[in-house]
């Protein structure tokens, strides 16, 4: 028997239908800063040895979003569990020079279905400022990466003014609006 969409995990990111995933090292700032799983990624210049570095997306552009999150110390399997990424990688210079297969993320790169427990709430406003009112999302809106690397629908010409850049980034359609029945969890069909 399937479970109701609100009777899911408590997961960042519920997959419903996989997407194309690829390995991706989250770089220094996002290893520093940690992150939440469902938060679109940019890829930045190599260091060192280390390709495909990845940091928040600051919504000009998006590679993809990270699948899980930097910790999580409610999992029952303790500090040292494979989703406690931060428990087991430093968040020094180090960690990136010497980055082994172990430093690398799984990012969702295209296709698939699926819940976010992160999104953005507030509006943009006519000036590019996040100040409110509240975001209503209907189903099939499009669905764009902020400037905070999380989903949103804000109009493209407030977006361009948020972002700086000279496109929005469009990433899927709503599926699934939060509410009772998705236990607050916008739903996306990933399009790129």
């Amino acid at each position: 028997m399937s479970l109701m969409l609100s009777e899911r995990g408590d997961q960042d990111v519920e997959v419903l239908i996989p997407g194309d995933t690829l390995p991706v090292c989250p770089g220094p700032t996002l290893r520093r800063a940690k992150w939440n799983g469902g938060v679109f990624l940019m890829f930045i210049p190599p260091i060192d040895v280390n390709d495909w570095l990845v940091e928040i997306s600051d919504g000009t552009t998006a590679a993809g979003f990270m699948l899980s999150p930097s910790e999580n110390y409610q999992d029952p399997r303790g500090a040292a569990g494979f989703r406690n990424w931060t428990s087991m990688q430093p968040g020094n210079r180090e960690a990136i020079v010497f980055a082994s297969g172990a430093a690398t993320q799984t990012m969702i790169a295209g296709g698939g279905r699926f819940l976010f427990k992160q999104f953005e709430t507030i509006s943009l406003d006519a000036f590019g400022v996040r100040i409110g009112p509240p975001i209503v999302y209907s189903l099939n809106n499009r669905l764009k990466v902020s400037e905070n690397g999380l989903l949103c629908n804000d109009p493209d010409a407030r977006l361009l003014l948020a972002t700086g850049g000279t496109e929005v980034v469009n990433v899927g359609v709503v599926s699934n609006v939060p509410g009772a029945r998705t236990a607050n969890r916008l739903g996306l069909d990933h399009k790129f």
